[in-house]
């Protein structure tokens, strides 16, 4: 570390989680994650340096584009939020970047670029709910994140993680995020994440509310539906990752045309994106918070029958979902029925100190269930080959549980 300055001092800083007055600091993809990369921060100060350069070598100062944002967390009634985006970056490659405010402390962080090509692997997990008072929730993170790392290392390691919503208990109140904030997952990977209902909420009760918190901690890019500040896409190698908001409609007083306006915007929209990106992408990954399937079936309120037929006629390969705290994942399906190349859908388990070793419960019809107590605990690592999309969900101990293999679909 020592070879690159005050970089590697932000970075030792980093591993001690210890922040000082940048807090948030982290990686969001940009449309073209082989080229560019979306950096997200906030200070107490009106002017932050960024430097960025590949590990090992000298890192050079890049420009930030310096914006105030409106909104006050519970906590931190002010600040500025930074961004920054990288571009003409070289293809697989990890960077290092560091922030430092003036006279103060470096912090810093890490990013692999995509390749154009190839084999790679990302962890995916969610519903997490940090809060300070639970600090054991994020060293469960760390403990599933290094079991991802060991497992993939002979794949060539974890690339990035994506993250499917509910990272904090209330978005409204920043503890919550600062307990968030830190973790190897947001500083030593650039992380795709959509909101959940938890980013929604404030703090003094379950009522969604708004999406501004979530918007303010996050800098993902921003060509995601007119009006839905949840929703972006991004290519990475091969993969063409599309990010729905299921809370959009939930988080503003609107009468129920108004809900279906939105619904069909970003339907629109999500069409509109697959179409232009055509012939650049071999898979199709679509995530959101709330799950298309729960153990019983077909989830009305995460719009399994409103995207079906969108999914089948463009060809999604998975659709990833969570807050139902249990792992579910469905066999291809297309029209509601089991076929060879149809679209997986999976939810990812919830993340807790308390994880147990969960079980297999066959479901009726299309869907497998791993379910313990009505709950289960656990995350899910995927590598990408040109032969096949693989998702695997393992246990807190490493224990792989269940295994689904997507093949290339004929895209012409």
């Amino acid at each position: 570390m020592a070879k690159y300055g005050w970089i590697g001092a932000a970075l030792a800083l980093a591993a001690q989680a210890s922040f000082g007055e940048i807090t948030l600091l982290g990686a969001c993809p940009a449309e073209d994650s082989a080229t560019g990369m979306r950096l997200v921060w906030h200070s107490d100060s009106p002017s932050c340096e960024v430097r960025c350069g590949p590990a090992g070598r000298k890192a050079a100062p890049f420009p930030v584009v310096q914006t105030r944002t409106p909104v006050a967390y519970t906590g931190k009634d002010a600040y500025w939020k930074y961004t920054a985006e990288l571009t003409d970056l070289q293809p697989d490659t990890r960077y290092v970047y560091a922030v430092r405010e003036p006279d103060g402390q470096p912090v810093g962080g890490a990013f692999r670029t995509a390749a154009r090509n190839g084999a790679f692997n990302f962890l995916w997990m969610g519903d997490v709910h940090s809060t300070p008072n639970r600090p054991e929730k994020m060293k469960a993170v760390e403990r599933l994140l290094a079991q991802a790392e060991a497992a993939s290392a002979a794949q060539g390691g974890l690339s990035f993680v994506l993250f499917s919503g509910d990272a904090v208990k209330h978005g409204q109140t920043y503890a919550c995020w600062k307990e968030w904030d830190g973790c190897r997952a947001t500083h030593d990977y650039m992380m795709a994440m959509v909101p959940g209902n938890k980013e929604y909420y404030r703090d003094e009760g379950k009522t969604r509310w708004h999406d501004r918190w979530f918007t303010a901690a996050r800098n993902n890019p921003p060509n995601g539906a007119p009006g839905l500040a949840g929703t972006f896409w991004f290519r990475y190698g091969n993969v063409l990752f599309v990010g729905l908001d299921t809370l959009a409609k939930e988080g503003r007083e609107m009468d129920e045309t108004t809900r279906r306006e939105a619904d069909a915007r970003q339907l629109a929209w999500f069409e509109r994106v697959v179409a232009a990106q055509k012939g650049r992408f071999a898979y199709l990954v679509v995530f959101q918070h709330y799950p298309y399937f729960r153990k019983d079936g077909p989830c009305s309120y995460g719009g399994y029958d409103f995207w079906r037929d969108a999914f089948d006629r463009l060809g999604v390969d998975l659709a990833l979902s969570g807050d139902a705290h249990a792992y579910v994942r469905t066999h291809p399906l297309r029209g509601g029925e089991k076929v060879g190349d149809g679209t997986v859908y999976a939810i990812c388990a919830a993340i807790d100190a308390q994880m147990e070793e969960p079980r297999l419960a066959d479901g009726e019809g299309a869907v497998a269930v791993f379910d313990q107590n009505g709950a289960s605990f656990g995350a899910c690592w995927l590598s990408v080959a040109p032969d096949g999309l693989t998702l695997r969900y393992f246990s807190p101990e490493g224990k792989v549980c269940d295994t689904v293999t997507v093949l290339p679909k004929n895209r012409r």
